[in-house]
């Protein structure tokens, strides 16, 4: 019994770790939605890892590491990411000057 509470346990954490991760070929869907091959095989290998005693962070830092910031949801703010994270913001502040320009150029 203790076995099947343990086994039910490791696939409940796998699951809800695959689902903090994007799938690499879906790109909309987390690991745990996708049912691309490779995400079938990172669920597997995030299953693996669990099981071996790793936590749920180590784990995390194994696919970034292997597959960089991309795999995250929410990838972290550095100089590589933002862009990402402040492009909205900077799309917008364009937007509201040019259509500032614009009612000048009229009146």
């Amino acid at each position: 019994m203790a076995d099947v509470t343990r086994a039910t346990s490791l696939d409940a954490r796998t699951m809800a770790l695959a689902g903090e991760l994007r799938c690499l070929v879906c790109q909309n869907q987390s690991l745990a939605d996708s049912h691309a091959p490779l995400a079938l095989d990172l669920r597997q290998q995030i299953h693996q890892q669990l099981s071996q005693g790793r936590s749920e962070q180590q784990v995390v830092d194994f696919m970034v590491q292997r597959y960089g910031d991309f795999v995250l949801y929410e990838p972290p703010l550095n100089a590589s990411t933002a862009l990402l994270w402040f492009g909205p913001l900077l799309l917008l502040a364009a937007g509201v000057l040019a259509l500032r320009g614009f009612w000048k150029v009229k009146q």
